[in-house]
């Protein structure tokens, strides 16, 4: 099976490794750095432990660098699979046809034998990055011409047959409805029963942190890199006027898109209690500790003009000038600010150690809430991206109901209204960044389609009733088996 690996990261390895193999690693480093790969980036090595010198290529490429850090990894863990099938079938990658995708594809959906078989989404994934390693290889003179054929069915590749998936709709839930995100919330973080009292065996210590985080994602649809690299100078101001705030996403951690985005006055609130509560406890802490003196090469910011900042990189000894959207999960991680008391991350969300928390452990967070809910029988379990699904299908309904029942307006006024501030569903790709409008309706709106026709045929027994539009919306979303609607009512 081929070899999934991570190059090692900036700075001095010597407090990484063993003694002795020192030098072995600092040789390590100077190669990774030499063949282009980034620090902590996936790779992959044959099944004998030696490197591919054109599959290495690929991930050094420019091509894959663009990538955002999850897209890289699960890109890598496809090809890895993909490559070791084709091993098992004794077939070089370099000589791999169509055919042997197809074969592969069998194995992965519908083969008897194979006890893991995936679904069509899944599939699709594997398949978008088979394309792009087979896709960069043939234009870099690598491949045979056998695999031009093969594509992932879209519109503009219409040579050869597609091998994309037609049956991609999932069948996992993904959404929460208010009440089954609450109940989440207060079960799984905060430490209460589903009847709401205090569970006194509950010792949660990080409790202000994680509901904060919590509601940031319910309110705004950040995506977990998003959320979980934000830093404090990057939350928007406060307005007693205003039920949403407006703040600024950056190009590294926006999937490549630097983005407005909005979120709630309430999370804002509870972001600003975690910071003067929980958060300035642990850097408190982790001065007395000195942990932030054996912080290796910190950008110190010095200056600041806007999203420009002037840092002092100790790196390599001088003052730079970086702007907020070029800075990526690990400058950010190394980013300090002059606070009252001393230097301290600029990082808003840190672990008890004082320390900037990795954005990917926010999934454990969320795992271990999920099974506090399952051990006392409260039928929600929820991931981070969970949120960013439930803030989309909750707006979207918030503004159907807007448009077509509380406005009051006649099906002309709503036209023109439309005409001058969007379409609902236009209004919910822009609150997302998604780039393709058809990513917002068939993968996070799933669970409404139809409703608007529903709406439409049933629009007479809604009245002005609030309340019968939001138990037919209820119903709807009931009946989907897609969204969890949480366990008994408090």
């Amino acid at each position: 099976m081929w070899r999934l690996g991570r190059s090692l990261p900036e700075g001095d390895v010597s407090a990484r490794v063993e003694v002795g193999r020192v030098a072995l690693a600092q040789s390590l480093v100077a190669r990774e750095r030499s063949l282009g790969l980034l620090p902590g980036q996936p790779f992959l090595l044959r099944p004998d432990g030696e490197p591919d010198v054109d599959v290495l290529a690929f991930f050094a490429s420019s091509s894959f660098k663009l990538l955002s850090d999850q897209t890289r990894l699960s890109y890598a863990k496809d090809l890895r699979l993909f490559f070791s099938f084709l091993e098992s079938q004794s077939k070089p990658w370099r000589t791999s046809t169509q055919a042997d995708l197809l074969d592969f594809e069998h194995w992965r959906r519908r083969d008897p034998a194979n006890p893991h078989r995936v679904s069509g989404a899944k599939f699709s994934r594997e398949l978008a990055a088979c394309k792009k390693f087979f896709d960069w290889q043939r234009r870099r003179g690598t491949l045979n011409v056998a695999l031009a054929g093969v594509h992932a069915g879209s519109r503009h590749e219409p040579d050869g047959p597609s091998l994309r998936p037609r049956d991609t709709r999932t069948t996992r839930v993904k959404w929460l409805t208010p009440r089954a995100f609450q109940q989440w919330r207060d079960v799984g973080l905060a430490g209460h029963r589903l009847d709401g009292s205090s569970d006194p065996s509950w010792r949660g210590r990080n409790d202000g942190r994680n509901l904060a985080f919590a509601d940031l994602l319910w309110s705004s649809g950040l995506r977990l890199r998003e959320a979980g690299t934000l830093l404090l100078c990057e939350l928007p101001e406060h307005d007693a006027n205003a039920r949403y705030l407006r703040a600024t996403l950056g190009d590294a951690v926006a999937k490549g898109r630097g983005r407005d985005f909005w979120m709630s006055s309430d999370a804002r609130r509870g972001l600003e209690a975690y910071a003067v509560s929980t958060r300035a406890a642990a850097v408190s802490r982790a001065r007395r500790e000195g942990r932030y003196e054996d912080v290796r090469d910190p950008l110190l910011v010095v200056g600041r003009d806007r999203s420009r900042l002037q840092v002092r990189d100790t790196a390599v000894g001088q003052v730079r000038t970086v702007t907020l959207g070029q800075l990526d999960a690990r400058d950010r991680a190394r980013l300090f600010i002059e606070g009252a008391n001393g230097p301290e991350p600029a990082t808003l969300f840190l672990g008890e150690s004082g320390l900037p928390i990795r954005y990917e452990s926010w999934e454990a967070v969320f795992t271990e809430a999920s099974r506090r809910c399952a051990r006392l029988s409260v039928p929600v379990s929820c991931y981070p991206h969970m949120l960013r699904h439930s803030f989309a299908l909750r707006m979207l309904i918030t503004l159907l109901h807007a448009f077509d029942r509380r406005m009051g307006l006649t099906p002309e006024e709503r036209r023109d209204y439309r005409m001058l501030f969007g379409d609902p569903w236009t209004l919910v790709q822009t609150l997302l960044g998604h780039a393709n409008p058809q990513t917002t309706r068939d993968i996070y709106l799933e669970p409404v389609s139809g409703l608007q026709v529903d709406l439409f045929l049933n629009a007479e027994q809604f009245g002005d009733s609030d309340t019968d539009f939001t138990d037919f919306v209820q119903r709807h979303l009931a009946a989907t088996g897609l969204v969890n609607t949480g366990g008994e009512d408090r």
